[in-house]
């Protein structure tokens, strides 16, 4: 059974899931591609109200006792994926922004736009402050669409998640390879599939997987859906390369 690291499943708190009905659809699909365990990582930014977050926090209690009445055995953590700006680490400080599952990893984001300088700083920033950064769909940004600069933040122990759905092709196939180059130098830690709804960009996670075992082996599968997720969400250390048998 894997772990979805990085999900919009909490209604009404982000762009992702609309109601509680579609959120149950969700999980109901995820339990079916063989997730068990999903982080709900709701989109934070320093603007939020204390309404909206206090709700964020009912809605996930919710949720959780939701997961519990369809699947009894399945477990869902808190976090948030972070839009990194200068107030974050104030943020995460003052618990307005959540760790996951309140370890000191944080699932952060940037401006696509965003270059490696700027990534590198805030990473060392987050560091500085007694964060483990994990880098949300790697891909995306600018300045990270370079093997060799996501190579650097590896070194620098900065952890990087990628989405399924990006990996088997949804984002263009000049993506896909670049997520397989990624992958083939030990540069992804751990999956998301990055959800959003029960329609569009849906909780899936099967099809990659068959794919990354079928392409790389059935260690480094476990690795990035269960192994590395697991030590993430107890607050073991993670860093450096992950740690697959590659061929």
């Amino acid at each position: 059974m894997s772990t979805d690291m990085h999900c919009h499943i909490l209604p009404g708190i982000d762009d992702g899931s609309k109601s509680m009905r579609e959120t149950e659809k969700m999980l109901k699909m995820a339990f079916s591609e063989g997730i068990d365990s999903i982080v709900a990582t709701p989109h934070f930014s320093c603007n939020m109200s204390k309404e909206r977050l206090k709700r964020r926090d009912e809605v996930f209690v919710s949720v959780k006792g939701l997961i519990k009445e369809i699947k009894p055995e399945a477990d869902i953590y808190l976090g948030n994926e972070i839009f990194y700006s200068s107030d974050a680490i104030d943020s995460l400080l003052s618990g307005d922004a959540k760790t996951i599952n309140n370890t000191k990893y944080v699932l952060v984001e940037f401006d696509e736009s965003a270059d490696f300088p700027f990534i590198e700083k805030a990473c060392q920033s987050l560091f500085y402050a007694g964060y483990w950064p994990i880098l949300a769909h790697v891909d995306r940004f600018l300045g990270t669409r370079r093997l060799e600069n996501v190579e650097k933040l590896v070194d620098e122990q900065v952890l990087m998640q990628v989405n399924t759905d990006a990996y088997m092709g949804e984002d263009g196939w000049r993506t896909r390879h670049y997520i397989l180059k990624l992958i083939k130098h030990g540069l992804i830690h751990i999956l998301g599939t990055d959800a959003h709804g029960c329609k569009h960009r849906k909780p899936q996670m099967k099809e990659c997987l068959f794919d990354i075992e079928k392409r790389f082996g059935h260690d480094c599968a476990c690795i990035l859906s269960e192994t590395n997720p697991k030590k993430i969400i107890g607050g073991e250390r993670l860093y450096g390369k992950a740690d697959i048998n590659r061929r």
